[in-house]
């Protein structure tokens, strides 16, 4: 190599090939896949490596990629405990696979994520696995026809009654923990958004507008997974000044925009609206994680006393905005609005229980039998 040669740029690390002739390769969605291949194929796999991380990170959130490391983790396991290759892309194994776990009583639901994290598994090794093979597909239609497919235990909805006794459990909106916690409740119930995207909010995604309330950006979501974006409006609700999304993020603010920031320099608007705080009540500056969201949920509620609290979620915000919305008349496509729902039939399942009873035909017909009388 000549001595004015640039030095070699660092490679993703990539284990080298065992006997069995397989390369390790390290990603963040599914951890180490153990790929079939040879020395030859080392810098294709380094660059699929690479490619991974980005492919982790940006398709999939926090909470599907713990589901599909675990998924891909039992799937593994199971092929080495009877001596087959996890990525080979044989639809037969699929299919024994399917089989066993539905004799250990995994759901349909439950099922398909294993499926979904498998089929990830191949796509970043660059094998072929073909799901619509005929002998899986009838494996797959024979254990949802056996089993039914369960509906999932819904998260119980917060809405606006239990949010106020709620909000209640919270410290004074004097303190820095009790703004937060107020202006976290209100705005995530407000603009039904998921636990993720409230914890992801940045300080210029909520713009407060005279005379209404605000208006919220949701940058990326469960169904914007390529982040183009997008707006909901929350009004404020100045006749009650404690159970007001404006007023609380207002309090939160004061608090807030002292806080330290620890992004590398980012602008006022692109650091992280909702933090954490020291044991002293100091805001550290670290954007809130989804679960810290679910256990500030989950924890109002019980200390609330609400019946159920068990089955408060971070989804329970949501949840109780969609099914207030209904109960107070609003339709589906303007439900659908405020909760970007792509799928109708996934927004109906919020819109409970009121749209049993609205324009139900039995009560046309009993009406009329009244009537006759």
């Amino acid at each position: 190599m000549p001595d004015d040669a640039p030095p070699a740029l660092p490679q993703p690390p990539l284990a080298p090939p065992g006997p069995s002739e397989t390369l390790l390769l390290h990603t963040s969605l599914l951890g180490d896949l153990r790929v079939p291949g040879s020395p030859a194929q080392a810098a294709e796999l380094q660059a699929l490596s690479a490619r991974a991380a980005v492919y982790a990170t940006r398709a999939r959130g926090e909470g599907t990629r713990r589901a599909y490391r675990s998924a891909w983790s039992a799937f593994e396991a199971w092929c080495t405990s009877l001596g087959r290759e996890p990525l080979a892309g044989d639809p037969e194994t699929l299919a024994m696979y399917a089989v066993r776990c539905a004799d250990r009583g995994l759901t349909v639901a439950s099922l398909r994520v294993h499926l979904a994290a498998i089929q990830a598994a191949h796509r970043l090794a660059g094998v072929a696995l073909d799901l619509r093979h005929p002998r899986l597909v009838m494996v797959l239609e024979g254990i949802a026809r056996d089993k039914g497919t369960r509906p999932r235990q819904k998260a119980a909805a917060a809405g606006p009654n239990v949010l106020r006794l709620m909000l209640a459990t919270r410290p004074s909106p004097a303190t820095p923990l009790g703004a937060r916690d107020r202006a976290l409740l209100l705005i995530g119930f407000g603009a039904a958004l998921r636990r993720s995207e409230l914890a992801g909010l940045a300080l210029g995604d909520v713009t407060p507008v005279p005379g209404r309330g605000l208006r919220v950006l949701v940058r990326r979501s469960k169904t914007d997974q390529r982040g183009a974006g997008q707006e909901v409006a929350v009004w404020a609700n100045p006749r009650e000044p404690d159970f007001c999304p404006l007023t609380a993020l207002d309090a939160w603010l004061l608090f807030r925009r002292k806080g330290p920031d620890i992004t590398g320099g980012a602008s006022d608007g692109e650091r992280p609206l909702f933090v954490g705080m020291s044991k002293a009540g100091r805001l550290t500056g670290q954007e809130l994680s989804g679960k810290a969201v679910w256990r500030l949920v989950k924890g109002a509620a019980e200390n609330a006393g609400i019946e159920g609290w068990e089955r408060f979620s971070g989804h329970s915000l949501r949840a109780g905005l969609a099914t207030a919305a209904g109960e107070a008349g609003a339709d589906l496509a303007q439900v659908m609005r405020q909760t970007r729902h792509r799928s109708a039939d996934v927004a109906l399942g919020y819109l409970r229980p009121a749209d049993l009873w609205r324009n139900n035909p039995t009560q046309g017909i009993w009406g009329a039998s009244e009537d006759a009388d």
